[in-house]
């Protein structure tokens, strides 16, 4: 499993009516400028009492793109595993832990592996 399939898998796009499957929006990429500039053409529709907050693609190719040019932007590219996952997945918002231990299962990698030597 690739980088961004083991990030899409966990965030809960490929479960039907999920919010990351809704929004064609496979790492759960939040509205701004950097979603706009990878294809992202609004703010996502809530459902129920969900905030608005995520970024909508118009097709999960775009979404994908969007994700990988994440993970291969300067901010992300050089840094482990494990500092990656936290800043993309903060402790404050997620079981950063649990999600470290997932993606380095699914990928087989360990969380001092950089996104670069797992991206290649």
């Amino acid at each position: 499993m690739t980088l961004p399939v083991a990030i899409a898998t966990i965030e809960g796009f490929y479960v039907p009516g999920s919010r990351p499957n809704r929004n064609n929006n496979p790492g759960d990429i939040e509205w701004g400028p950097f979603a706009r500039l990878h294809g992202a053409t609004a703010l996502e529709t809530p459902k129920g009492s969900e905030p608005a907050r995520f970024a909508y693609f118009p097709t999960a190719e775009l979404g994908f793109a969007a994700l990988h040019a994440l993970l291969t932007a300067t901010s992300y590219y050089t840094l482990t595993i494990e500092e990656a996952i936290n800043r993309y997945a903060p402790p404050s918002e997620n079981q950063t832990g649990s999600y470290v231990d997932f993606v380095c299962r699914h990928v087989g990698c360990k969380p001092t592996d950089t996104v670069k030597e797992v991206m290649g």
